[in-house]
């Protein structure tokens, strides 16, 4: 692990300057993936629909990042070089209202890798990262001077971005409805079964490595657990 010297004089100053990205050299962003989407409506009544979706980003600065490697923030060097991991994501709906006895019975399903949207071009969405946290003794025996500011310790994202997602979260959802028809109105009385087979994918992790890793991805946050809903909706 190699480390970038900051001068201590300029330790906390900011002074701002605004150029093309050409200037230093070249900046790559794309994203690229396909998305199908399938509707059908059967004849005995039944609707479904299913979709796909497998994508992937890809950036490359490193030409900027040589030439002004501050960009780089804690961030490992190979950083400016991602492409990432292809992610596929199946999402589904059935619905069917069942005659005779006129109930309404409708599902959805998703199968998805748990990311957190993020405002930057060509991601896929936030991956994990496992914040290393380095000895201000460690630093000193690289740069030969303490860190900038007094500090005792700096922080290192030991995963490059893209490299590692969280776990695939799995999760069906249904409704019933029975409707009664009365003088021109109807009223549908319904139960909603969320999280119906109850999975605990985790959805937030403890992205801090420390210094030995013993926390690292412990659970923060799991999907909300099975619980159900009943309604009643009266149209007239």
């Amino acid at each position: 692990m190699t480390f970038l010297a900051v001068k201590p004089e300029n330790f906390n100053q900011t002074r701002n300057y605004f150029t093309f990205a050409s200037d230093y050299g070249e900046d790559t962003r794309y994203w690229h993936g396909v998305d199908t989407t399938v509707n059908a409506r059967t004849k005995w009544g039944m609707t479904l629909q299913g979709g796909t979706n497998t994508s992937r980003g890809v950036r490359n600065n490193c030409e900027i990042t040589a030439k002004l490697p501050e960009t780089l923030g804690s961030s490992m060097v190979d950083a400016c070089d991602v492409a990432e991991k292809w992610l596929t994501s199946f999402r589904g709906l059935a619905t069917y209202r069942v005659p005779r006895v006129d109930v309404l019975v409708s599902a959805i399903m998703r199968s998805q890798v748990a990311t957190t949207p993020a405002g930057a071009v060509a991601m896929n969405g936030t991956s994990l990262s496992a914040n290393y946290l380095v000895s201000n003794a460690i630093v000193q025996g690289q740069i030969g001077r303490p860190l900038a500011g007094g500090a005792q310790n700096f922080t290192v994202n030991l995963l490059k971005p893209g490299e590692q997602y969280q776990d695939r979260l799995n999760a069906v959802d249904m409704r019933f409805a029975k409707t009664i028809r009365f003088s021109n109105k109807r009223a549908d009385i319904g139960v909603d079964l969320y999280n119906l087979f109850n999975g605990n994918t985790a959805t937030g992790y403890d992205n801090g490595f420390g210094t030995d890793g013993s926390t690292w991805l412990r659970p923060t946050a799991v999907l909300n657990p099975r619980f159900v809903r009943f309604n009643m909706t009266f149209d007239f």
